[in-house]
């Protein structure tokens, strides 16, 4: 099999007689919850061969997994920030080598200074398989990434493309990519 590497403080102040101004928000009243991640929308595409269906089913949460994992590493995650080292769970040391070199596209690496926060507005993955005596033995991970990044830089990203995946020492990794990466707004 040949697989082509083509390669998101309150201020208080005293008046002159020492005597505090009034907050005008009741101590009582709780902090607002700050929203929760978004969860990344998945779907098993195009299988070629015979899979049943907990085989689906498994394959989509595991490789939806791997996606994820690095989704969550190389875009996401606390910023500012200038340590990728662990962007790419989940590749093969020669694939993540690959990506190290291609970090402003397969990473949030070139802009993880210069902004405060990253914040996904969209994940989706599309998994399809080739499958030979009921296994998988190759993926493709379709996959769209929108995020808005805030602070210096102020614009919203998407990065979308496919990860070819293999089974390597018992789990599925990533051994190659087609990504490409662009600014929306």
């Amino acid at each position: 099999m040949a697989v082509a590497l083509a390669l998101t403080a309150s201020v208080s102040a005293c008046s002159g007689d020492d005597e505090p101004e009034a907050d005008p928000t009741p101590a009582s009243s709780p902090a607002p919850e700050a929203a929760a991640p978004l969860e990344t929308t998945a779907r098993l595409g195009t299988v070629v061969g015979r899979l049943g269906r907990p085989e689906r089913a498994r394959l989509q949460e595991t490789v939806t997994g791997v996606v994820d994992a690095w989704i969550d590493a190389a875009y996401l995650g606390d910023f500012p920030r200038t340590d990728f080292a662990g962007a790419y769970p989940g590749f093969t040391k020669g694939a993540a080598a690959d990506a190290r070199a291609d970090a402003r596209l397969m990473s949030n690496q070139q802009v993880g200074s210069r902004v405060d926060d990253v914040v996904a507005v969209r994940r989706q993955v599309v998994v399809d398989a080739l499958a030979t005596r009921k296994r998988a033995v190759a993926v493709t991970a379709r996959f769209v990434l929108a995020m808005d990044l805030e602070g210096d830089v102020q614009r919203t990203d998407r990065v979308r493309g496919r990860l070819f995946l293999t089974r390597a020492d018992g789990a599925w990794k990533v051994v190659g990519y087609d990504v490409d990466r662009g600014v929306v707004r």
